[in-house]
């Protein structure tokens, strides 16, 4: 039997733990009162809320965190030149402040392009070689600023390919020249400047593997540049040129060009060099070559063009 002090020792002990019990709860109440308080005064000060899917704090007038879903700007949408959006949206190398309504969260040959600047007098072009096929040739054909100054290297029915394996071929009676090795050509002329212009014709047929073919001769060509030009010079891609609706080659249609010129742009800008989107300064609303440029075949270039493209290219340099 417990004596009286044992007695009076256990009460104590109970009267201790319940003391701690409601000490402990009334701690954690005023934690969480804290809490909300602390969480109430923050929301009122920074207009701060949490997203309904995702429980992440956002401040009211930013954008979204990363891990939110934004639409994605097409390469196929619309006109890179449209009244409807500021011409330099599209000529920065640098990411693009996000809007209202859209953010661009690819890559995109537009935003990947050189961008507009003051013009250069044409004799920048006195030391400078333009590559191409027959969309080039049109630069000896027709008149243009550009046929004093450049040193036109352009052959028909070429594709990178082509300058990779070093091969011979005629830069047409307008040239005043003969056969000639292509890339032996462009190194011999010691150029400053080197514009490329290739693809319509490495694309007529459709198919990926056409696509990857061109796209690896490409990159080696332009490896092969970058070796024996040095890096002192320029080399300035340019991207693949629009085409009327209803072309008569199934391989060149809008949306391909537009993907391949993305590819092109992301090439470029890995390789160390600049691409010019001459593809924006031909196109119509629509996307596709403006009629008024348009060759009867819908894919080459009517002499229209090429004054408008001299011009785009002295406004248009690193």
């Amino acid at each position: 039997m417990a004596t009286y002090r044992e007695f009076r020792e256990q009460v104590k002990r109970r009267r201790r733990r319940k003391f701690i019990l409601r000490l402990s709860l009334l701690i954690v109440a005023a934690a969480a009162v804290c809490g909300v308080a602390f969480f109430a005064l923050y929301t009122v000060l920074t207009g701060a809320g949490w997203t309904p899917d995702g429980g992440q704090l956002v401040t009211s007038g930013s954008a979204p965190a990363s891990g939110a879903s934004q639409p994605a700007s097409s390469p196929e949408s619309g006109s890179a030149s449209g009244a409807s959006e500021p011409a330099a949206t599209w000529n920065t190398s640098t990411p693009v402040e996000p809007t209202l309504d859209q953010t661009i969260t690819g890559a995109d040959y537009r935003m990947l392009a050189v961008g507009a600047n003051a013009a250069v007098d044409y004799s920048f072009f006195d030391r400078a070689a333009i590559l191409g096929d027959s969309v080039s040739q049109g630069w000896n054909i027709y008149e243009s600023p550009m046929k004093a100054h450049a040193f036109i290297c352009a052959y028909k029915s070429i594709g990178p390919s082509a300058v990779v394996n070093k091969q011979t071929a005629n830069p047409g009676e307008a040239s005043g020249r003969g056969e000639e090795n292509i890339y032996d050509t462009i190194i011999n002329s010691n150029p400053l400047r080197l514009y490329i212009l290739l693809g319509t014709n490495a694309l007529v047929r459709d198919g990926e593997a056409t696509e990857q073919s061109f796209l690896s001769y490409y990159g080696q060509m332009l490896d092969m540049f970058k070796a024996d030009l040095g890096d002192e010079v320029d080399i300035y891609v340019q991207s693949i040129t629009p085409v009327r609706p209803g072309a008569s080659q199934p391989g060149l249609y809008k949306e391909r060009i537009q993907r391949v010129n993305t590819q092109l742009a992301v090439m470029a800008r890995e390789k160390g060099c600049h691409f010019v989107n001459i593809y924006e300064v031909l196109q119509d609303e629509n996307g596709d070559l403006r009629e008024d440029l348009a060759a009867a075949d819908k894919v080459h270039l009517n002499q229209n063009a090429y004054p408008i493209m001299a011009e785009y290219l002295a406004t248009h340099t690193a």
